[in-house]
């Protein structure tokens, strides 16, 4: 079975392995002399710290300043590719990578896929939001493989029309729901973007699911919501 594999590009990759340390290392070396111009500056927070690495001087000094900052751009590196989505995808199911977690769905679970703005959604039969995440590739590369394997895909949202915002007034919701909803907004308001996107999740499990607007939280609940609150 043929896997199709979308993410970074091979050139990316290498460019990324290869751009931040090279640039740690440059911005290390000359540290110092960017630390001097700064303190010219009318202004500027640090001053002390800056003052410290301004007074390094000599071959020494900088090449130890090189070395940190290559090892600093290895550690961008890495982190971007934890931070980088990678979607696979064969004739049965779609494995999607991202940090430590792998998630897999199989195509006769999924109803639709989209971009939602620059997260990758995939929708199952109850209208249920399965997966939600950022994904930085080429829109029309990753709508052609989906399509040419025979996968639902959607340009658009089709679920666009049934967001509403949300309101802690609003007695369709349920009452743990809203909690959640609560914590995710001053999450949102923090800019802990972890710890709202974790929330985000946990919304989606119990049948609702999230858009960020500027005017708020934007919230669909989905079929799995009404079964659970009959059974309830």
């Amino acid at each position: 079975m043929q896997d199709t594999e979308l993410g970074l590009t091979k050139m990316e990759r290498a460019a990324i392995h290869v751009i931040p340390p090279i640039l740690g290392a440059i911005i290390g070396w000359y540290l110092p002399v960017i630390a001097k111009w700064i303190l010219k500056l009318p202004w500027l927070p640090y001053e002390g710290l800056v003052e410290k690495i301004a007074s390094y001087s000599g071959m020494t000094a900088s090449a130890i300043l090189c070395i940190i900052g290559a090892v600093a751009g290895i550690a961008l590196s890495q982190f971007i590719f934890y931070e980088t989505l990678t979607v696979i995808i064969n004739k049965e199911a779609v494995l999607l990578k991202i940090r430590k977690a792998q998630d897999s769905f199989r195509k006769e679970d999924i109803q639709s896929v989209y971009l939602d703005g620059k997260s990758l959604v995939l929708v199952g039969r109850q209208e249920n939001e399965m997966y939600k995440e950022a994904y930085d590739g080429n829109k029309e590369t990753i709508a052609q493989a989906f399509l040419s394997l025979g996968y639902p895909w959607f340009y658009d949202d089709p679920y666009l029309a049934d967001y509403r915002r949300w309101e802690e007034s609003d007695l369709q919701v349920p009452v743990a729901a809203h909690s959640l909803l609560r914590a995710r907004k001053e999450y949102l308001e923090d800019d802990e973007e972890t710890k709202a996107r974790q929330l985000q999740r946990d919304l989606a499990k119990i049948g609702i699911a999230i858009k960020d607007r500027k005017g708020g939280q934007y919230i669909r609940m989905d079929n799995t919501l009404s079964k659970n609150e009959q059974n309830g």
